[in-house]
């Protein structure tokens, strides 16, 4: 009997641990091959879309030459990517969904696969509006993929999104994600022990989304110096992109902001803070000016870290 009994407590320990390391092998077979498999099914259904619109997606503004990118920035770009799917939802008449703040952490593939997942369930809602069958995955796994990959094609669906009817990136877009970053770098400086106010810039009147930019590329490099710093240190570092020196618009100084906040949420994760991403509430009447302003109080909060 005793036998018996441990003979049968040994093959449920076993079974436990090849569960155990079963779902760790999982985990670590996630690739971003993984994730651009999901994320070329969003283009295809993103293409059914347009094709039941009578419309043709053009990615010739699409700026796709990227720096290399790591998880933690397509995390930042497939929620943006959701903040566009709820403006098209509202506008076909779904109901929009909360997106919730990503948990404090370095993102890995997997985390990136399943924001990804839930960006092609929700463009799956759209299959009744647009009068579409059901849509079946139907992507390749392509291997040797990279997050700089996956980058791009959630960049393609944000222009097709885009190009489904609701406007593109504008002032208020940016103005939030500076909001963001700002209230990013405040938990930086309150676990730094920097309590004092910092005075708010003059308000600006005629300014351009190439101001913005040049503010904004200035935030980016002042976090590349702050990450230089031995107890900010990130995976990998901040790999600044191509300055751009002509054509600017309002989507390309949030493509630089969402960078930014990429590498704040790693610094965050290094200090082990617990401060989730503040998400404001959408902003209204901002103006490339307002965003100026905003952007110029964050580079003054940077330097207060530098000093």
């Amino acid at each position: 009997m005793q036998s018996t009994y441990v003979q049968n407590l040994f093959t449920a320990t076993l079974f436990g641990v090849m569960i155990t390391f079963g779902s760790h092998a999982l985990a670590e077979k996630i690739t971003p091959s993984t994730v651009f498999q999901v994320t070329q099914d969003i283009i295809i259904q993103l293409n059914r879309m347009h094709d039941a619109n009578f419309t043709t997606p053009d990615f010739t503004k699409t700026r796709l030459e990227l720096p290399v990118r790591l998880p933690r920035h397509v995390l930042q770009q497939a929620l943006n990517l959701r903040s566009k799917i709820q403006v098209l939802k509202r506008v076909n008449g779904i109901k929009a969904t909360e997106i919730p703040a990503p948990l404090i952490k370095e993102v890995t593939p997997e985390d990136v696969l399943n924001i990804s997942e839930t960006i092609l369930a929700e463009l799956s809602q759209f299959d009744k509006p647009f009068g579409l069958a059901s849509f079946k995955k139907q992507a390749k796994f392509v291997d040797g993929k990279t997050p700089t990959d996956v980058y791009a094609n959630l960049l393609r669906a944000e222009t097709m999104i885009i190009q489904l009817g609701i406007p593109s990136t504008v002032p208020n877009d940016v103005f939030n994600t500076a909001v963001s970053i700002s209230q990013e770098i405040e938990f930086l400086r309150i676990d730094k022990g920097k309590i004092e106010p910092i005075e708010a810039p003059i308000t600006s009147i005629g300014k351009t989304p190439s101001d913005a930019y040049t503010l904004a590329y200035y935030i980016i490099k002042g976090i590349r110096s702050l990450a230089n710093k031995k107890e900010y240190t990130i995976p990998k570092g901040v790999i600044m992109p191509k300055r751009i020196r002509k054509d600017i618009t309002p989507r390309d100084v949030q493509q630089l902001l969402i960078y930014s906040l990429a590498e704040l949420s790693s610094i965050k994760a290094r200090l082990g803070l617990k401060d989730k991403l503040v998400l404001p509430p959408p902003a209204a009447g901002k103006t490339p000016s307002s965003v100026v302003d905003q952007l110029s109080f964050v580079n003054t909060q940077i330097q207060s870290l530098l000093w």
